[in-house]
């Protein structure tokens, strides 16, 4: 398949914001909460949080997608809508760098501004696949995107990673991180925003109302059964990445070996997406979906085995395992959900439709947070909270079963 210049276009997107995603989500920002927090917070305080904070963010993201989409639909202002909240993404990477701001509650404020804002840009961005696209297109163009945000990833954590050998301080890396997250972000979105142009209208002139979006889901059986599949298994997948750093910590593994991990994550995730992609042309896409769903559950069984263990060798051996696991299927369920939640959906309504979609389910973590938070309070163990996501995951894994691709 040979891409065209408005898809290659699209899919310098996805490596772009894979820098905000990796080093400053995922690792750095965690990891600079814990720093300036170490005296104040205790570990599960801090972890829980984090993910109260980001299941925050990812509500208001998708309260916001959703009132926005119906107009972004009518009036073709998805690149518009994408570059606005990915300038108020950047702008976050920035604040973190202000001396004032650097206080525990400051930091989760700003964090709460940046992941809010890559979850919302990331809802338009989304919607824009079925603009780009046919539907025969499509996984091989959303696995591509999420393999490319592996190498983005990848390359830009490397500068992060050279900064901490050079420097020779954990001040400067910090520094470092968030000007790479901040500069990487803004630079490879600008061929989105200059050279992908929206179809002609198909929506109506007049935006359509929230209350008639959540009346069209809910008469639509086959997407309202996707959408709570979706919600369930995908919302797992979000605790877990957004936790493990967390974790990690908890279990005394070195800053250093932190960086590794995330390093050899980006390495496993590159391929093994493509792989998922491939796969899906011969199996189709709900298969292999079924197929990464089974290894999370495996990852929630390790996790539950992990929070009982006393050898804590053994525990960071498992660590260390759920890391690989997550590695080979993290890219591949969420490309393939983008790309099958595209077929089952009409495209002039892609972009309010994607907005509740990522409501439910991409970089949305809201259900399985409160489960840590949960986990945290009555026991002082977080990993219990990623032991009750055995439910969720099982659910999302049988209503999928439920749901119908209109050209089968």
């Amino acid at each position: 398949m040979k891409f065209s210049k408005s898809q290659l276009s699209w899919l310098s997107y996805d490596p772009a914001a894979s820098a905000y995603a990796l080093i400053t989500r995922t690792v750095v920002a965690p990891v600079f909460l814990t720093h300036c927090a170490k005296n104040i917070m205790s570990d599960a305080q801090i972890t829980s949080s984090w993910s109260l904070i980001a299941s925050a963010a990812g509500i208001t993201a998708g309260i916001i997608s959703v009132f926005c989409g119906p107009a972004a639909d009518a009036r073709r202002k998805k690149v518009r809508l994408t570059a606005l909240f990915t300038i108020t993404g950047v702008l976050s990477c920035l604040a973190y760098l202000i001396p004032a701001l650097q206080t525990p509650t400051l930091i989760l404020g700003i964090s709460f501004t940046g992941i809010m804002s890559f979850m919302a840009a990331g809802s338009f961005y989304d919607s824009l696949l079925i603009n780009i696209s046919s539907p025969q297109e499509r996984d091989k163009l959303s696995t591509t995107g999420y393999a490319l945000g592996y190498a983005g990833g990848l390359c830009s954590f490397l500068l992060c990673l050279l900064s901490l050998s050079f420097s020779g301080g954990m001040e400067k890396f910090f520094t470092f991180s968030f000007l790479i997250s901040a500069l990487w972000w803004f630079a490879g979105s600008l061929p989105l925003f200059c050279n992908v142009r929206e179809s002609a209208r198909t929506a109506p002139a007049v935006p359509v109302k929230i209350t008639d979006t959540l009346k069209f889901i809910i008469c639509n059986k086959n997407i309202l059964c996707f959408l709570i599949a979706y919600f369930l298994y995908i919302d797992g997948v979000g605790t877990i990445l957004l936790a493990a750093t967390p974790l990690a910590a908890g279990l005394d593994i070195s800053t250093n070996m932190i960086m590794v991990t995330i390093l050899m994550l980006q390495l496993i995730g590159l391929p093994a997406t493509l792989f998922y992609g491939k796969l899906a042309e011969k199996y189709s896409a709900r298969k292999m979906i079924y197929c990464a769903i089974t290894v999370y559950i495996i990852i929630a069984v390790l996790v539950t085995i992990m929070s009982f263990c006393r050898d804590i060798t053994v525990k960071q051996g498992l660590f260390f395992i759920v890391a690989f696991l997550v590695g080979t299927s993290q890219g591949g369920i969420q490309a393939l959900s983008r790309s099958f939640f595209s077929k089952i959906i009409p495209g002039e309504r892609a972009a309010e439709l994607f907005a509740v979609y990522n409501i439910f389910g991409k970089f949305t973590t809201i259900v399985g947070p409160v489960l840590i938070a949960a986990a945290t309070l009555c026991w002082n163990k977080a990993e219990l909270g990623i032991t009750m996501l055995l439910l969720p995951f099982a659910a999302g894994f049988i209503l999928l079963t439920k749901v119908k691709v209109p050209e089968n």
